[in-house]
């Protein structure tokens, strides 16, 4: 007999339909999304940043 693992949906949490459920669900949401939001404006931050990794450096060697 082949046991196929099946992922886990929402019905088989024991407490989803739980009066604390939609609370739970809400938390778990806005950390999502909060955690999307702060990456996000990391991101934006990174990419419009004026920081400079050139390093002037005047050397004596001339190319011919």
């Amino acid at each position: 007999m082949i046991h196929r693992y099946e992922e886990p949906t929402l019905e088989h949490i024991e407490d989803y339909d739980a009066p604390g459920g939609v609370q739970k669900r809400l938390t778990v949401w806005v950390v999502i999304l909060s955690g999307l939001l702060v990456g996000a404006l990391y991101a934006l931050a990174q990419a419009h940043g004026s920081v400079s990794d050139a390093l002037p450096v005047k050397t004596d060697i001339i190319k011919y």
